[in-house]
């Protein structure tokens, strides 16, 4: 499971070092794909059930077979190097307008990556949605 967020910098070759407690959920290769303003990172095992899933969508008529082209154009297989960077090609970058300082964010089954401003601009948001979620009585467990 992914949990918590840690604020790092993109380095001059563009790489961002994923934070050791991830690391050891995501073995030495992982898929980056564009989702809302920010970057998916996949294990391969979740990249492997999240395209099933699409998959499914769009065999059953759900899911406009354009969304999976979309989807494999877009995300970029990386491999993790000997001190847990992965580097993020530049229209991945411009997607989710990463410059120095990102956001790295556990999302449960897998991770996001934020610019820092971004970030802080939705971190509101989330706050008061959890909040009004747990007074309106809601429960998780």
């Amino acid at each position: 499971m992914f949990v918590n967020h840690y604020e790092h910098s993109l380095d001059s070759k563009n790489r961002v070092v994923l934070p050791a407690k991830f690391r050891n959920s995501l073995g030495d290769r992982v898929y980056l794909a564009p989702q809302d303003n920010s970057l998916a990172v996949y294990s391969e095992a979740e990249f492997q059930r999240v395209t099933e899933r699409l998959l499914a969508l769009v065999h059953s008529g759900e899911l406009d077979p354009m969304t999976r082209r979309g989807f494999a154009a877009n995300t970029v297989e990386v491999e993790l190097d000997t001190a847990g960077r992965i580097t993020i090609p530049a229209r991945l970058r411009e997607f989710a307008q990463l410059e120095n300082d990102v956001v790295i964010n556990g999302a449960l089954t897998y991770i996001e990556i934020w610019s820092r401003p971004a970030f802080e601009a939705m971190e509101q948001e989330l706050t008061a949605v959890v909040q009004e979620q747990f007074r309106a009585g809601g429960k998780i467990n």
